[in-house]
Protein backbone atom coordinates (compact mmCIF):
# COMPACT_ATOMS: atom_id res chain seq x y z
CA UNK A 1 0.00 0.00 0.00
CA UNK A 2 1.42 3.39 -1.08
CA UNK A 3 2.09 5.86 1.70
CA UNK A 4 1.82 9.58 1.09
CA UNK A 5 4.39 11.90 2.63
CA UNK A 6 3.57 15.44 3.70
CA UNK A 7 6.08 18.14 2.70
CA UNK A 8 5.99 21.57 4.31
CA UNK A 9 6.87 24.22 1.69
CA UNK A 10 8.43 27.28 3.33
CA UNK A 11 9.16 30.53 1.46
CA UNK A 12 8.05 34.08 1.00
CA UNK A 13 4.78 34.14 -0.89
CA UNK A 14 3.90 37.01 -3.25
CA UNK A 15 7.28 37.02 -5.04
CA UNK A 16 7.30 33.23 -5.46
CA UNK A 17 3.70 32.36 -6.42
CA UNK A 18 4.68 30.75 -9.74
CA UNK A 19 7.64 28.94 -8.19
CA UNK A 20 5.51 27.55 -5.37
CA UNK A 21 2.93 26.34 -7.87
CA UNK A 22 5.63 24.42 -9.76
CA UNK A 23 6.96 22.94 -6.53
CA UNK A 24 3.47 21.90 -5.40
CA UNK A 25 2.84 20.33 -8.82
CA UNK A 26 6.12 18.39 -8.53
CA UNK A 27 5.18 17.16 -5.06
CA UNK A 28 1.75 16.02 -6.22
CA UNK A 29 3.36 14.07 -9.07
CA UNK A 30 5.38 12.23 -6.42
CA UNK A 31 2.17 11.42 -4.48
CA UNK A 32 3.14 13.81 -1.71
CA UNK A 33 0.90 16.13 0.29
CA UNK A 34 2.06 19.77 0.04
CA UNK A 35 1.52 22.00 3.08
CA UNK A 36 2.43 25.63 3.61
CA UNK A 37 1.51 29.29 3.18
CA UNK A 38 -1.56 28.57 1.06
CA UNK A 39 -3.27 27.08 4.11
CA UNK A 40 -2.96 30.06 6.42
CA UNK A 41 -1.58 33.61 6.66
CA UNK A 42 1.69 33.47 8.60
CA UNK A 43 1.25 36.89 10.16
CA UNK A 44 0.27 36.48 13.80
CA UNK A 45 0.99 34.41 16.90
CA UNK A 46 -2.13 32.24 16.55
CA UNK A 47 -1.10 31.33 13.00
CA UNK A 48 2.42 30.54 14.23
CA UNK A 49 1.05 27.96 16.66
CA UNK A 50 -0.79 26.31 13.78
CA UNK A 51 2.30 26.48 11.55
CA UNK A 52 4.37 24.60 14.14
CA UNK A 53 1.73 21.88 14.36
CA UNK A 54 1.74 21.48 10.57
CA UNK A 55 5.55 21.25 10.53
CA UNK A 56 5.37 18.68 13.34
CA UNK A 57 2.97 16.57 11.30
CA UNK A 58 4.97 16.88 8.08
CA UNK A 59 7.48 14.25 7.02
CA UNK A 60 9.86 16.67 5.30
CA UNK A 61 10.61 20.41 5.23
CA UNK A 62 11.37 22.30 1.99
CA UNK A 63 12.85 25.81 2.03
CA UNK A 64 12.91 28.17 -0.97
CA UNK A 65 14.90 31.41 -0.79
CA UNK A 66 14.98 34.10 -3.46
CA UNK A 67 15.23 37.90 -3.16
CA UNK A 68 12.76 38.62 -0.37
CA UNK A 69 13.24 38.20 3.39
CA UNK A 70 9.49 38.25 4.04
CA UNK A 71 7.11 39.55 6.67
CA UNK A 72 8.53 39.65 10.19
CA UNK A 73 7.34 39.23 13.75
CA UNK A 74 7.69 41.82 16.51
CA UNK A 75 11.36 40.86 16.95
CA UNK A 76 12.14 41.47 13.29
CA UNK A 77 12.54 37.79 12.34
CA UNK A 78 10.76 36.63 9.20
CA UNK A 79 8.21 33.85 9.50
CA UNK A 80 10.10 31.93 6.83
CA UNK A 81 13.25 31.98 8.98
CA UNK A 82 11.20 31.08 12.06
CA UNK A 83 9.80 28.07 10.20
CA UNK A 84 13.30 27.01 9.18
CA UNK A 85 14.69 27.38 12.72
CA UNK A 86 11.78 25.37 14.13
CA UNK A 87 12.26 22.57 11.59
CA UNK A 88 15.96 22.43 12.53
CA UNK A 89 15.10 22.32 16.25
CA UNK A 90 12.91 19.23 15.85
CA UNK A 91 15.38 17.47 13.50
CA UNK A 92 13.01 17.48 10.56
CA UNK A 93 14.66 16.27 7.30
CA UNK A 94 15.30 19.43 5.26
CA UNK A 95 15.77 20.43 1.60
CA UNK A 96 17.04 23.94 0.80
CA UNK A 97 16.74 25.66 -2.60
CA UNK A 98 18.47 29.02 -3.08
CA UNK A 99 18.15 31.32 -6.08
CA UNK A 100 21.37 31.21 -8.08
CA UNK A 101 21.47 34.88 -9.13
CA UNK A 102 19.46 37.28 -6.97
CA UNK A 103 21.07 40.23 -8.75
CA UNK A 104 19.13 39.45 -11.93
CA UNK A 105 15.73 39.33 -10.23
CA UNK A 106 13.15 42.03 -10.92
CA UNK A 107 13.30 44.91 -8.46
CA UNK A 108 9.84 44.11 -7.12
CA UNK A 109 11.16 40.68 -6.12
CA UNK A 110 14.09 41.94 -4.04
CA UNK A 111 14.45 43.81 -0.77
CA UNK A 112 15.10 47.56 -1.00
CA UNK A 113 15.88 48.22 2.65
CA UNK A 114 19.46 47.54 3.70
CA UNK A 115 18.37 45.98 6.99
CA UNK A 116 16.16 43.42 5.23
CA UNK A 117 18.92 42.75 2.67
CA UNK A 118 21.34 42.07 5.53
CA UNK A 119 18.88 39.74 7.28
CA UNK A 120 18.24 37.89 4.02
CA UNK A 121 21.98 37.46 3.48
CA UNK A 122 22.44 36.11 7.02
CA UNK A 123 19.47 33.76 6.61
CA UNK A 124 20.88 32.51 3.29
CA UNK A 125 24.26 31.79 4.91
CA UNK A 126 22.49 29.92 7.69
CA UNK A 127 20.61 27.78 5.16
CA UNK A 128 23.84 27.07 3.27
CA UNK A 129 25.11 25.23 6.34
CA UNK A 130 22.83 22.45 5.12
CA UNK A 131 23.15 20.82 1.72
CA UNK A 132 21.57 23.24 -0.78
CA UNK A 133 20.50 23.24 -4.40
CA UNK A 134 20.51 26.35 -6.59
CA UNK A 135 17.77 27.21 -9.08
CA UNK A 136 17.32 29.82 -11.82
CA UNK A 137 13.61 29.66 -12.73
CA UNK A 138 10.37 27.95 -11.69
CA UNK A 139 10.76 25.00 -14.10
CA UNK A 140 14.33 24.40 -12.95
CA UNK A 141 13.18 24.57 -9.32
CA UNK A 142 10.36 22.03 -9.84
CA UNK A 143 12.72 19.50 -11.43
CA UNK A 144 15.35 19.83 -8.71
CA UNK A 145 12.72 19.47 -5.99
CA UNK A 146 11.56 16.17 -7.54
CA UNK A 147 15.07 14.72 -7.71
CA UNK A 148 16.06 15.94 -4.25
CA UNK A 149 12.93 14.58 -2.59
CA UNK A 150 13.49 11.11 -4.04
CA UNK A 151 16.98 11.09 -2.52
CA UNK A 152 15.81 12.53 0.80
CA UNK A 153 13.11 9.85 1.17
CA UNK A 154 15.75 7.16 0.66
CA UNK A 155 18.11 8.75 3.17
CA UNK A 156 15.42 9.57 5.73
CA UNK A 157 12.49 7.12 5.40
CA UNK A 158 9.33 8.35 7.13
CA UNK A 159 6.07 6.71 8.18
CA UNK A 160 3.98 8.98 5.98
CA UNK A 161 0.20 8.87 5.78
CA UNK A 162 -2.16 6.13 4.65
CA UNK A 163 -5.82 6.37 3.59
CA UNK A 164 -8.27 6.02 6.47
CA UNK A 165 -9.86 2.88 5.03
CA UNK A 166 -6.52 1.11 5.46
CA UNK A 167 -5.87 2.39 8.97
CA UNK A 168 -6.04 -0.22 11.71
CA UNK A 169 -8.89 0.35 14.15
CA UNK A 170 -8.65 0.07 17.93
CA UNK A 171 -10.02 -3.48 17.94
CA UNK A 172 -7.32 -4.62 15.52
CA UNK A 173 -4.61 -2.95 17.60
CA UNK A 174 -5.85 -4.82 20.70
CA UNK A 175 -5.82 -8.08 18.78
CA UNK A 176 -2.29 -7.42 17.54
CA UNK A 177 -1.18 -6.68 21.08
CA UNK A 178 -2.73 -9.96 22.28
CA UNK A 179 -0.91 -11.84 19.54
CA UNK A 180 2.38 -10.16 20.41
CA UNK A 181 1.91 -11.19 24.05
CA UNK A 182 1.13 -14.75 22.98
CA UNK A 183 4.20 -14.88 20.75
CA UNK A 184 6.35 -13.63 23.63
CA UNK A 185 4.80 -16.21 25.95
CA UNK A 186 5.49 -19.01 23.47
CA UNK A 187 9.04 -17.81 22.89
CA UNK A 188 9.71 -17.79 26.63
CA UNK A 189 8.13 -21.21 26.95
CA UNK A 190 10.28 -22.49 24.11
CA UNK A 191 13.41 -21.22 25.83
CA UNK A 192 12.41 -22.96 29.06
CA UNK A 193 11.72 -26.30 27.42
CA UNK A 194 14.35 -28.87 28.28
CA UNK A 195 13.91 -32.56 27.55
CA UNK A 196 17.14 -33.54 29.28
CA UNK A 197 17.55 -34.10 33.03
CA UNK A 198 18.93 -31.12 34.97
CA UNK A 199 22.62 -31.01 35.86
CA UNK A 200 23.56 -32.73 39.10
CA UNK A 201 20.71 -35.27 39.10
CA UNK A 202 23.04 -38.25 38.69
CA UNK A 203 23.87 -38.09 42.40
CA UNK A 204 20.18 -38.23 43.37
CA UNK A 205 18.17 -41.35 44.19
CA UNK A 206 16.05 -42.27 41.17
CA UNK A 207 14.91 -44.94 38.75
CA UNK A 208 14.77 -48.46 40.26
CA UNK A 209 16.14 -47.30 43.62
CA UNK A 210 13.54 -47.66 46.36
CA UNK A 211 12.27 -45.12 48.86
CA UNK A 212 11.35 -46.81 52.14
CA UNK A 213 9.29 -44.90 54.69
CA UNK A 214 7.01 -45.68 57.64
CA UNK A 215 3.31 -45.31 56.90
CA UNK A 216 0.29 -45.58 59.14
CA UNK A 217 -2.40 -48.14 58.39
CA UNK A 218 -5.84 -47.90 60.01
CA UNK A 219 -7.43 -51.33 60.39
CA UNK A 220 -11.16 -51.98 60.59
CA UNK A 221 -11.01 -51.71 64.38
CA UNK A 222 -9.68 -48.13 64.02
CA UNK A 223 -6.28 -49.12 65.37
CA UNK A 224 -3.23 -47.53 63.76
CA UNK A 225 -0.36 -49.70 62.69
CA UNK A 226 2.96 -48.26 61.60
CA UNK A 227 4.50 -50.40 58.90
CA UNK A 228 7.55 -49.82 56.72
CA UNK A 229 6.65 -49.65 53.04
CA UNK A 230 8.84 -49.10 50.00
CA UNK A 231 8.43 -48.26 46.33
CA UNK A 232 10.90 -47.48 43.56
CA UNK A 233 11.19 -43.91 42.30
CA UNK A 234 10.12 -45.09 38.86
CA UNK A 235 6.98 -46.62 40.34
CA UNK A 236 6.24 -43.49 42.38
CA UNK A 237 6.63 -41.34 39.28
CA UNK A 238 4.65 -43.62 36.94
CA UNK A 239 1.66 -43.52 39.31
CA UNK A 240 1.73 -39.80 40.05
CA UNK A 241 2.96 -38.69 36.62
CA UNK A 242 -0.01 -40.18 34.80
CA UNK A 243 -2.31 -37.91 36.83
CA UNK A 244 -0.27 -34.85 35.87
CA UNK A 245 -0.88 -35.15 32.14
CA UNK A 246 -2.95 -32.01 31.78
CA UNK A 247 -2.19 -31.02 35.42
CA UNK A 248 -3.66 -32.33 38.67
CA UNK A 249 -4.38 -30.95 42.13
CA UNK A 250 -2.09 -31.63 45.07
CA UNK A 251 -4.86 -33.76 46.60
CA UNK A 252 -4.93 -35.94 43.46
CA UNK A 253 -1.13 -36.11 43.57
CA UNK A 254 -1.20 -37.29 47.18
CA UNK A 255 -3.88 -39.88 46.39
CA UNK A 256 -1.59 -41.41 43.75
CA UNK A 257 1.27 -41.65 46.25
CA UNK A 258 -1.12 -43.29 48.68
CA UNK A 259 -2.02 -45.83 45.97
CA UNK A 260 1.65 -46.56 45.22
CA UNK A 261 2.39 -47.50 48.80
CA UNK A 262 -0.88 -49.39 49.19
CA UNK A 263 0.33 -51.76 46.49
CA UNK A 264 3.36 -52.41 48.71
CA UNK A 265 1.24 -53.33 51.74
CA UNK A 266 1.62 -57.01 52.74
CA UNK A 267 -1.28 -59.22 51.67
CA UNK A 268 -2.30 -60.02 55.25
CA UNK A 269 -3.23 -56.38 55.82
CA UNK A 270 -5.00 -55.92 52.53
CA UNK A 271 -7.73 -58.37 53.49
CA UNK A 272 -8.89 -56.08 56.25
CA UNK A 273 -8.19 -52.67 54.66
CA UNK A 274 -8.49 -50.63 51.48
CA UNK A 275 -6.02 -48.12 50.05
CA UNK A 276 -7.99 -45.32 51.71
CA UNK A 277 -6.88 -46.70 55.07
CA UNK A 278 -3.22 -45.96 54.46
CA UNK A 279 -1.92 -42.65 55.78
CA UNK A 280 1.05 -41.03 54.05
CA UNK A 281 2.77 -38.73 56.50
CA UNK A 282 3.12 -35.14 55.33
CA UNK A 283 6.89 -35.26 55.75
CA UNK A 284 7.01 -38.28 53.41
CA UNK A 285 4.78 -36.62 50.80
CA UNK A 286 6.85 -33.42 50.94
CA UNK A 287 10.06 -35.39 50.47
CA UNK A 288 8.60 -37.09 47.38
CA UNK A 289 7.50 -33.75 45.91
CA UNK A 290 10.96 -32.27 46.42
CA UNK A 291 12.70 -35.31 44.96
CA UNK A 292 10.59 -35.39 41.79
CA UNK A 293 11.16 -31.65 41.32
CA UNK A 294 14.90 -32.04 41.89
CA UNK A 295 14.96 -34.77 39.23
CA UNK A 296 13.37 -32.31 36.80
CA UNK A 297 10.24 -34.44 36.35
CA UNK A 298 7.46 -32.21 37.74
CA UNK A 299 6.74 -28.53 38.34
CA UNK A 300 3.88 -26.31 39.48
CA UNK A 301 0.91 -26.01 37.11
CA UNK A 302 0.29 -22.63 35.46
CA UNK A 303 -3.02 -22.92 33.63
CA UNK A 304 -5.38 -19.98 34.11
CA UNK A 305 -8.14 -20.73 36.60
CA UNK A 306 -10.86 -18.87 38.47
CA UNK A 307 -9.87 -16.58 41.34
CA UNK A 308 -11.88 -18.75 43.73
CA UNK A 309 -9.77 -21.83 42.90
CA UNK A 310 -7.24 -22.05 45.75
CA UNK A 311 -5.84 -25.48 44.84
CA UNK A 312 -2.17 -26.09 44.17
CA UNK A 313 -1.63 -27.76 40.79
CA UNK A 314 1.16 -29.92 39.44
CA UNK A 315 2.23 -30.82 35.93
CA UNK A 316 4.95 -32.72 34.10
CA UNK A 317 7.99 -30.95 32.72
CA UNK A 318 8.89 -31.67 29.07
CA UNK A 319 11.60 -33.97 30.38
CA UNK A 320 9.07 -35.54 32.76
CA UNK A 321 6.72 -36.29 29.85
CA UNK A 322 9.54 -37.94 27.94
CA UNK A 323 10.64 -40.01 30.93
CA UNK A 324 7.07 -41.07 31.81
CA UNK A 325 6.58 -42.45 28.30
CA UNK A 326 9.89 -44.27 28.56
CA UNK A 327 9.02 -46.11 31.79
CA UNK A 328 5.29 -46.57 31.21
CA UNK A 329 4.86 -47.43 27.53
CA UNK A 330 4.27 -51.11 26.76
CA UNK A 331 7.11 -52.59 24.76
CA UNK A 332 6.61 -54.94 21.85
CA UNK A 333 6.81 -58.69 22.52
CA UNK A 334 10.09 -59.88 20.93
CA UNK A 335 8.33 -63.10 19.82
CA UNK A 336 6.15 -61.16 17.38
Amino acid sequence: MERKHQVFVSSTYKDLIEERQNVIHALLELDCIPAGMELFPATDEDAWTLIKEVIDNSDYYLLIIAGKYGSTNTKGVSYTEMEYDYAISINKPIMCFLHKDIGNLATNKTEKKEELQRKLEEFTKKAQAKHCNFWVNSEDLGGKVSRSLVQLKKKHPSDGWIPGKYAADEKLFRRLEELRSKILELENEKKSINIEPPEGTKRLAQGPETYSQPCSLNDKNQKNKDIALEASWDKIFSYSGSAMIGECTEEEFRDKIQLVYWHSVPAKYKKQNSHDDIVIYTVVFDAIKIQLQALGLITYGNKKRTVSDKNTYWKLTPYGEKYLLKISAIESDPLF
